[in-house]
This record gives C-alpha cells, sequence and structure tokens, in this order.
C-alpha cells in the first residue's frame, strides 16, 4: 500500500451524495456530536433534492469561538460580527455572494439562519485550500460547495441555470414547490396506467391542496401530468 492510499483511507467522508440539486427548507445554527466533538458551531442548512436521498443536512462550520443563540436561529461571537474569510462557512458565503451574485444583504445578516430559507443550490465536492493549515491533510480539505443558483421547478423538471460570476443576477431564487412530492408523482405516473395513477394522486391531501397541480394530474391530454412523465 502506498502512502497516498493509505492517507486516503484514513480520510473522512461526508456522507452526503455528491453533484446534486439541492433546496434549503430551513436552516439553523447548532453543533453535531460526530463533528469535532460537538464543540464548534455549524451552520446546518436542511432541505430535499430531486436528485438525492438525504438523511442529514449539509453543514458549515462556522470557526473558533461562535456560539448559537436564540435557540439556533442566530450565531454569536464576542469578538467579531463577521465570519473569518478562511473558514468553511466563510468560503460558502464568498462563493454564494461574490461569485455566484446572491443579494444575500437584501435577506438579512449573514449570523441570521432564516437567510438561506428558499434557496437552492446546486451542490458539487470541491477541494478547499488552507495556505499555512491543515498541513497534516496537505493543506487542503474536501466539503460540497454551491456550484450554481437554481430557479423553481417546473413540471417535475429540476432547472438549474448556471450563474456567470461576469453576468450574476442579484435577484434572489425563488422558493420550491414540494419536491418530495413531486418526485413521487413522477414515479407513480412511470409506472402505472393514467386511471390508476390519477387514483393514487387523488388520494394525496397535498395533492387535493394544489389546485394547479390537481388540474394537471386530471389532465387527460397529452399536456397532461400522466401523459408526460409516463414511460
Amino acid at each position: 500500500m502506498d502512502n497516498k492510499t493509505e492517507r486516503d483511507s484514513w480520510d473522512l467522508d461526508s456522507g452526503l451524495p455528491d453533484d446534486f440539486d439541492f433546496y434549503i427548507t430551513s436552516a439553523e445554527f447548532g453543533y453535531l456530536r460526530e463533528y469535532m466533538d460537538g464543540e464548534v458551531l455549524l451552520l446546518k442548512w436542511h432541505g430535499e433534492s430531486p436528485d438525492a436521498e438525504l438523511d442529514r443536512p449539509i453543514i458549515w462550520p462556522c470557526g473558533k469561538g461562535w456560539e448559537s443563540v436564540k435557540q439556533g436561529a442566530e450565531a454569536r461571537h464576542d469578538k467579531h460580527t463577521r465570519f473569518m474569510a478562511n473558514s468553511i462557512i466563510g468560503k460558502m458565503i464568498s462563493r454564494v455572494v461574490n461569485e455566484l451574485g446572491v443579494d444575500m444583504r437584501s435577506r438579512g445578516l449573514a449570523t441570521t439562519a432564516t437567510v438561506w430559507k428558499g434557496l437552492g443550490f446546486h451542490m458539487k465536492s470541491e477541494d478547499i485550500e488552507y495556505a499555512g493549515l491543515m498541513e497534516e491533510r496537505g493543506g487542503k480539505t474536501t466539503h460540497l460547495m454551491p456550484t450554481a443558483v437554481l430557479g423553481k421547478v417546473a413540471k417535475g423538471k429540476a432547472k438549474a441555470k448556471e450563474v456567470d460570476s461576469g453576468n450574476a443576477s442579484s435577484a434572489a431564487p425563488s422558493a420550491p414547490i414540494n419536491l418530495v412530492l413531486q418526485k413521487k408523482l413522477i414515479l407513480l405516473a412511470a409506472k402505472l396506467d393514467k386511471d390508476e395513477f390519477q387514483s393514487k394522486a387523488m388520494d394525496m391531501e397535498d395533492v387535493v391542496a394544489d389546485d394547479d397541480l390537481l388540474a394537471a394530474i386530471l389532465d387527460d391530454s397529452e399536456d397532461g401530468f400522466w401523459a408526460k412523465n409516463h414511460s
């Protein structure tokens, strides 16, 4: 076994899928015992993905000295009011604000968790460089990072828009519809005949409560939900 293979076997995996669309349904500041023994504050993104099964939040370590206040709604530091540029959360904020062009300032303070709710990003693992730090890991670590801003989900398919850093839009993306329900309906439409699909869909409270979705499901034409998703 060479040295590189031995080092790689001791690296830790995030446990999350890679290269997927993700919509943030809620966010909070808190701790996880499995990360640094629960001693480092994390921003935790909870959300939905049409591409992957997620059983844990996406986490952003805040750095030393930060603590959770107001039951996780805010983060506070005795000496600082801004996150450090070299922290994981700092690098994520720089990516979202400076490279992807999302107008986060209009949504509130960076130390408030709810500013992230309703945003959507395409997520992909990247090597993050740390000049002069983490020498035991070659001065870098691997973490999921947002690579594109997502808009609404339309007719069962997530529409991702790559944001060019030179021509970034300052408008914040709209909140997603219920992606879990959408994915479930697409899978049912693919394997059931039309009548059985419509019957099962009508038994779902969330479908009945959504007039537009209900109309699409009951549409028997080639523009209806079943016709567009049946394989």
